[in-house]
């Protein structure tokens, strides 16, 4: 953020100078009320009178251009703000979204718009002006001593009346603030799954889990304005009451001939100005509470941002080398010590239970997670030294929940970039697509997304819109979550065309399933359990070793800090066998094929044998 403020820092200093002249024109009023009591009254002197009104007009015109050309210039700083933050905000919360220990920050373009807002308002003219309250206060000392020590001690008063203010409301204002950032996020995810809310009759529950926490924070924001006006109340009419203080004491010292009529009425004048600061501070002070809370968030967010500019590299071939692979979070390991290799084209199966660690390799293999200890090298290269705007475009990612942008099919296929016809409709036949999009009411430019009045597709039907466009433009590395979860016979049959297609491209590709059936496709399978590779090698390899595993019960074990040792791309290629934590089984190597059909399972590597033992494979899997 310190960086940002040095860019902003003119705006501020500029408004600062505006300031300096706008505060001295403040004292045209008084100082012409002074005049006229004390020489135009007293010498009858008409020239005197019209040369002071046009001084005073002349100079209340340029005070009127200069708080207009303060305003302004803070409402460009707000714009600046605007322009200069949102785009690396909203890059950090995608970040921090996908991370693997969210903050749940989710407000950090509304904190912009705060911050703008308040640069645009009123509010920020109270501070510019509050450094020149003592100023008005030494004007009235130079009147009369007696006039500024009653000045100062109201300004006094009026600051300590702010501080209170302070105390009494920010702790509520801020967690009034959290708390509905909170059942905002609530209403958004009720949004999201209105569908299962309505059908399960959750209605009634959600709109009172949602009530308790609106009345919550209707209740703090209730209790906050009340102490805030209260004291306002308290803090206006003792301003006015300082007006009268002031207008007793003058006249009092003009009994006495110690100050004159025109004296009493400048101090007045020039108090009310000194005060007018400190008022104006508490009536916005709210706004400025806010806007406090939203910088001091975004500088923690700002804080872990890490420019990771990587150099420029030749476009990969798609050679994929994970060594050593380890990932924990809070003292739990997630992947431990994974180690395999993929030559360009080949296509590997990851499966597994659930909660294995499938998904969480996928999101490290991608570099959308850091690895806490090894590699993963494409082409030789760590896949965190490359530019990921460059990376991306040799990425084919599709997740397991499918989510569709507000757009055309088109424009989501060209993962939001400028649509390419040529490169879309390819992608769109690589996932067996293109006949579909072609019947949907506007083709490729049909509206998706949920914007008002867009088509609502089926989960298959999104599942492999989404396909598609992780097979735009020519990535080189393809990994599929559960790529056939929602896809009927017909889309099973598509999706296996793809992966051949794939294949043929010299494309690598990680399939990430539960169901066997997929596997058909593959050159590769490993296993995983429990975040560790329970067993690596060729289909064949793996299935006739699937097909005879016997579980065992196994010793429960202290998990051993993770020791890498280096791994060819041959001995990745061999089956692996892992220590694994407690309470899980362990995979062990059949002795022989004849133990395998003792258990009457055995899979065969022909394509019909693996299709009619499936059920069975999937039931080891899983297991």
């Amino acid at each position: 953020m310190l960086k940002f403020i040095r860019k902003w820092l003119k705006y501020f200093l500029f408004a600062a100078l505006f300031s300096l002249f706008i505060n001295i024109l403040a004292l045209t009023f008084p100082v012409y009320m002074l005049a006229i009591y004390d020489r135009v009254l007293s010498s009858y002197s008409m020239p005197t009178l019209m040369t002071i009104t046009v001084a005073a007009i002349f100079a209340l015109v340029v005070n009127a251009m200069l708080v207009f050309l303060r305003s302004r210039l803070l409402v460009m700083a707000g714009v600046d703000i605007d322009h200069t933050l949102a785009s690396p905000v909203f890059a950090e919360m995608l970040k921090d979204s996908c991370s693997l220990q969210k903050s749940g920050y989710s407000a950090g373009l509304r904190d912009v718009n705060i911050l703008r807002n308040y640069l645009g308002g009123n509010a920020i003219f109270a501070l510019f002006d509050m450094p020149w309250v003592p100023i008005y206060l030494l004007f009235v000392f130079m009147v009369h001593p007696i006039l500024g020590m009653i000045s100062t001690g109201g300004v006094f008063l009026v600051f300590l009346l702010g501080i209170t203010q302070e105390l009494l409301t920010r702790k509520r204002l801020e967690k009034a603030n959290s708390i509905n950032a909170g059942a905002g996020n609530f209403t958004t995810l009720c949004l999201r799954n209105s569908e299962s809310i309505g059908s399960m009759g959750m209605l009634e529950a959600a709109q009172d889990r949602w009530s308790t926490l609106n009345d919550e924070v209707i209740a703090l924001q209730t209790r906050a304005s009340n102490a805030a006006g209260f004291l306002q109340a308290i803090s206006q009419s003792f301003r006015m009451g300082m007006q009268v203080i002031i207008y007793g004491v003058g006249a009092w010292l003009t009994l006495k001939n110690q100050c004159t009529a025109g004296v009493m009425i400048a101090a007045s004048i020039i108090m009310g100005r000194a005060l007018a600061p400190v008022d104006q501070a508490m009536a916005t002070w709210k706004q400025t509470l806010e806007a406090r809370s939203a910088y001091n968030r975004l500088k923690e967010l700002m804080k872990k941002a890490t420019p990771k500019q990587g150099m420029g590299l030749p476009d990969p071939t798609g050679k994929l080398d994970v060594e050593g692979v380890t990932l924990a979070v809070n003292g739990t390991y997630l992947l431990r010590n994974i180690t395999f290799a993929l030559a360009p084209g080949e296509v590997m199966g990851l499966i597994g239970p659930s909660a294995a660690g499938k998904t969480t390799l996928s999101r490290v293999l991608l570099g959308i997670w850091p690895s806490m200890g090894g590699k993963v090298r494409l082409d030789g290269a760590d896949v965190y030294q490359w530019d990921q705007g460059h990376l991306g475009q040799f990425i084919g990612y599709l997740p397991q929940d499918v989510e569709l942008f507000p757009g055309t099919v088109a424009q989501n296929i060209a993962r939001l970039g400028d649509v390419d016809s040529d490169e879309v409709i390819k992608a769109a036949k690589k996932a067996g697509l293109h006949e579909m999009i072609l019947h949907l009411p506007n083709g490729y430019d049909t509206m998706v997304g949920g914007v008002p009045g867009s088509m609502v597709l089926s989960g298959g039907q999104r599942q492999r819109v989404a396909l598609a466009r992780a097979l735009y433009g020519s990535p080189r590395l393809v990994v599929l979550d559960e790529p056939n979860s929602n896809l009927d016979e017909a889309g099973e049959r598509a999706l296996m065309q793809t992966i051949a297609l794939l294949k043929q491209e010299k494309v690598t590709t990680i399939i990430v399933t539960h169901k066997p059936s997929i596997l058909i496709s593959v050159d590769k399978v490993m296993v995983m359990q429990y975040g560790q590779v329970a067993r690596f090698g060729t289909r064949q390899e793996v299935f006739q070793a699937l097909a005879g595993q016997v579980p065992q019960a196994q010793p429960i074990q202290q998990p051993q800090p993770v020791v890498q040792q280096p791994h060819s791309a041959v001995q990745a290629q061999q089956p692996h066998q892992a220590t694994l934590k407690p309470r899980q089984t362990d995979v062990q190597n059949p002795q022989s094929a004849n133990s395998a059909a003792q258990g009457g399972d055995q899979i065969q590597p022909a394509n019909s044998t693996i299709t009619t033992t499936g059920a069975n494979l999937n039931k080891r899997i899983l297991n």
